[in-house]
């Protein structure tokens, strides 16, 4: 079923519900990478589609609606992590962060992706919080470091540095787990 925004915003809640169940899963698992607890991630599931209900009626481009909710998703994300305050930046390290990819072998079959896929999801929410959301903005999410940068109040350089750190922090807990085959190309290897 399509969504109709035009019920929305005049009230309808079953075109709202419908709105809800089309976006609500990915934008759950947004909230959990970021945020890296179920019950964290669910209040910013339920903030995020509060502020949809509330702000839909501004939504000038209905092409632009999954972008519009996903930034909206994101945004209070981070808005509950600064509420915490519990993120603490660091500035960029002149030390190399160094990533040897090209020893891992590939994946098989579906059965070990889905495996690698899972684990690779359990190691991000291991990720201290600073390095989990610049790594899920970026990776996960396609925002650029600049865009980063500017939603957290940091340096273009100190998202690349934390971004960097994730992936080498994510790599070291990956290959703590001897049965994990998959590189860590996935995640944007030039960035």
């Amino acid at each position: 079923m399509a969504v109709e925004i035009k019920k929305i915003v005049q009230g309808d809640q079953d075109a709202f519900r419908i709105l809800y169940n089309q976006y609500s899963v990915a934008m759950y698992n947004t909230c959990l990478r970021m945020l890296g607890h179920e019950e964290d991630a669910t209040d910013a599931l339920q903030e995020t589609f509060i502020k949809v209900f509330q702000n839909i009626g501004k939504l000038e481009n209905e092409a632009l609606l999954a972008a519009w909710i996903k930034r909206i998703c994101v945004n209070t994300c981070l808005q509950i992590l600064e509420k915490k305050k519990k993120i603490r930046w660091e500035d960029i390290d002149h030390s190399p962060v160094l990533l040897n990819l090209n020893d891992e072998s590939e994946i098989v079959d579906e059965e070990a992706h889905e495996l690698n896929m899972r684990r690779l999801q359990e190691a991000i929410l291991q990720l201290p919080e600073k390095y989990r959301v610049v790594l899920t903005m970026y990776a996960v999410e396609d925002y650029s470091h600049e865009e980063i940068g500017k939603s957290l109040g940091i340096a273009t350089a100190t998202s690349r540095s934390q971004y960097m750190r994730a992936k080498q922090k994510l790599y070291e807990l990956l290959k703590k787990n001897e049965n994990y085959v998959r590189p860590l190309e996935i995640l944007h290897p030039g960035a």
